[in-house]
């Protein structure tokens, strides 16, 4: 059978010039739905907070506040618990497009050695999808603290609606303390650092044996 006709070269340089283009658009839109999501969280849970303590009630209809106010606090406790996953999952998405553009930067490297000069960040550069020190991580943690203590407020108000006294301080507290860490934990720590790491260069391949 005779070869298949060989690709034009102008027209594969423009489709690794899309695609390039293409996987660098998708980081910069996980990036940028990163900080909406945080930015929606934070909006959400003081638009409510807000409005609870502006809401004037008669004394005759507070127990049912308070059932009202541990369902609202505890739902927002679960929104925190989604929005730290949107988290995670926002930031896999833009490594895999980072190890999308670093797979182009591998082939056109292969085809010219000489091109490796012009690229700072490769495969061996990529951060780990689980770092204390990135900004991603820092708004894990606002997000789970507040949901935390979200969660906290819902069981102080659960506990005045079924007839406490006084507010029970030291269990809202454990509560705000552990639905914090798990949440911060199950949420985006966990995903993270089950991620694969990203696949070796061609500079970290060892060499075929020669004959």
């Amino acid at each position: 059978m005779p070869d298949p006709t060989p690709p034009d070269p102008e027209l594969a340089r423009s489709i690794i010039a899309a695609e390039f283009g293409y996987v660098a658009q998708t980081a910069f839109q996980a990036n940028e739905d990163r900080a909406r999501a945080w930015q929606y969280f934070f909006v959400t849970f003081a638009t409510l907070i807000a409005a609870l303590l502006s809401a004037q009630v008669e004394t005759s209809v507070r127990q049912q506040l308070y059932i009202t106010f541990a369902i609202i606090f505890a739902l927002l406790s679960a929104l925190g618990l989604i929005t730290v996953l949107q988290l995670a999952r926002l930031r896999q998405a833009w490594l895999e497009s980072v190890r999308a553009m670093n797979q182009i930067k591998d082939q056109l490297i292969a085809a010219d050695p000489a091109l490796a000069d012009f690229f700072r960040w490769r495969n061996s550069t990529i951060p780990p999808a689980f770092k204390r020190r990135s900004f991603g991580f820092l708004q894990a943690v606002s997000v789970a603290l507040l949901s935390g203590l979200a969660l906290g407020a819902a069981v102080a108000f659960a506990a005045l609606a079924g007839g406490a006294a006084v507010v029970p301080w030291g269990l809202s507290l454990l509560a705000a303390a552990v639905a914090a860490g798990g949440i911060l934990w199950l949420g985006y720590a966990r995903p993270l650092q089950n991620a694969p790491p990203a696949p070796p260069g061609p500079e970290a391949r060892p060499a075929k044996p020669t004959s």
